[in-house]
């Protein structure tokens, strides 16, 4: 015998199985049913309830169009049309069943790609129009019409490889892409498998667009100092996209350059200049985006890449120090103490200049807020928010500076004085204990059901106090928070404690 042990099954699990029998068995009766009557019988009782459900009369005029095999491609477009029609508007739940019902329209397609890709192409292209015409009036918010017109058009993908087209198929693909409400073509990805007929084509209709563009706006920018122009935008992609893809990107800067609109271009000419060697023309627009848009972060990062690599140290170093008195984080503190070493500045002094120019903005913190009244009494109000400087030293790795620095009246992030509590050591617990406590008093007020902070920090805390002090605390906290049921719920955690 094995050591298996036998586990009678429960009351409700030989409900469950004797119901999943009976359930199966009248299915079987049906089916058994089904295949006793006459197909002429059945073929009319299928037809008359299909005479009152839509999704039904689709699914059998598909399926009748499928049968022919595509030999009759107006029956096929007809079956597709009545696939994916619409009722109107759809809801999210909506949507989701028209997209369960419309795949079927990818069977459909699937024999006709095996055997005549260019009607294939035809039917996919009908397809994707009547998709379109459905996702303009549904709530997609579940991505399932989007995921079937990704579908559509891969098969359309395929039946480009299998046939290319014509350079005349061209319009059909724009025309498709104006109807498509979601902009969801790949436009490389057509012309990689649509062969070399349309890409010339492409290629010369991406040109004059553009040019035509340039002759009713002169000055290559959109109407408005601060309208994006999204035809604009388009246009100009595409032919610089067909640029680069031929290798002229000599052509490329000079088109590029003559029609900069905006932050966004300008910083595309410098990476592309960066990308092609060129570090001198770089500069030199990273610093005409920086004049033109000089609050424009992603121009100033521009600029500093550009001024770090070719050794700009001072402009760099007046770049990073506006960085830091923008926001004083530990990245920006340390990007900057490395900007002034590269342009020669004493680097303790420079340090002392930070922690000088940090202290001075704590003049006007408020003791109290999110961060808690930490003090009471008259020396409360000479206390300031020192959580820059404490920030600053834990990153140096100076943590009894931090630990002395962040004492009552003074105040900073309860994230801070948590990480210091979890540095120090066992022989400065009694420190920790301090330190989480009054973390503790911060979180507490705005805590809610079900205290998993709190009672974590609360945990931290106990783990680093002595008996009797530890009893006493927790004995306190059970009286405090006595309203707080589920506090005092995960506070029998620690009745080991004390």
């Amino acid at each position: 015998m094995g050591s298996e042990r036998f586990i009678p099954a429960t009351h409700g699990e030989l409900a469950s199985d004797e119901r999943q029998r009976t359930i199966a068995a009248r299915q079987d009766a049906v089916q058994v049913f089904l295949r006793g009557q006459d197909a002429s019988a059945l073929a009319q009782r299928l037809w008359a309830w299909a005479q009152t459900d839509h999704s039904l009369m689709a699914e059998l005029k598909a399926w009748a169009a499928q049968s022919q095999t595509g030999d009759d491609p107006r029956a096929m477009k007809t079956a597709i049309t009545d696939l994916l029609r619409s009722p109107g508007f759809l809801d999210w739940r909506e949507s989701g069943a028209y997209a369960h019902r419309a795949e079927k329209v990818l069977d459909l397609l699937e024999p006709v790609l095996a055997t005549n890709p260019v009607q294939a192409r035809e039917l996919c292209e009908h397809a994707l129009r009547r998709l379109y015409k459905a996702s303009e009036e549904a709530d997609d918010s579940n991505g399932a019409i989007g995921e079937l017109l990704h579908r559509v058009m891969d098969s359309l993908l395929r039946c480009l490889r299998a046939a290319p087209p014509s350079a005349d198929w061209l319009d059909d693909w724009f025309g498709l892409m104006e109807a498509d409400p979601w902009g969801l073509w790949n436009e490389s990805a057509v012309l990689e498998v649509a062969g070399a007929a349309v890409q010339q084509g492409f290629q010369r209709k991406a040109a004059r667009d553009w040019q035509n563009w340039l002759a009713s706006h002169p000055s290559g920018q959109a109407e408005g100092e601060h309208r994006f122009d999204y035809g604009r935008h388009a246009l100009r992609q595409r032919y610089l996209n067909v640029l680069k893809s031929q290798g002229d990107s000599q052509a490329a800067l000079e088109m590029m350059g003559s029609s900069l609109s905006g932050a966004s271009e300008h910083s595309e000419l410098v990476a592309y200049c960066e990308s092609l060697g060129k570090l001198r023309e770089a500069l030199q627009y990273a610093r005409a985006a920086a004049r033109l848009h000089p609050t424009n972060r992603r121009s100033e990062q521009d600029l500093l890449r550009c001024y770090e690599r070719d050794g700009w140290d001072e402009e760099a170093l007046a770049i990073r120090r506006g960085l830091l008195e923008r926001s004083p984080t530990v990245e920006h503190f340390q990007a900057a103490l490395k900007a002034a070493k590269a342009a020669g500045r004493e680097p303790v002094a420079y340090r002392d200049e930070l922690f000088a120019w940090a202290e001075a903005r704590e003049q006007d913190a408020v003791v109290g807020g999110r961060f808690g009244v930490l003090s009471r009494g008259p020396a409360a109000a000479k206390g300031r928010h020192v959580g820059t400087r404490a920030a600053w030293l834990l990153a140096e790795g100076r943590l009894d500076d931090a630990v002395q620095l962040v004492q009552p009246p003074h105040v900073c992030e309860p994230q801070l004085l948590r990480t210091m509590a979890m540095q120090l050591p066992q022989t400065r617990y009694p420190e920790a204990v301090l330190l989480l406590q009054r973390v503790f008093a911060v979180s507490m007020p705005g805590a809610s059901t079900p205290y998993r902070d709190v009672l974590e920090i609360v945990g931290e805390t106990a783990r680093r106090m002595a008996e009797p002090a530890r009893s006493q605390w927790l004995a306190w906290l059970r009286a405090e928070y006595k309203a707080k049921r589920n506090f005092i719920k995960g506070l029998d955690a620690f009745k080991g404690w004390g």
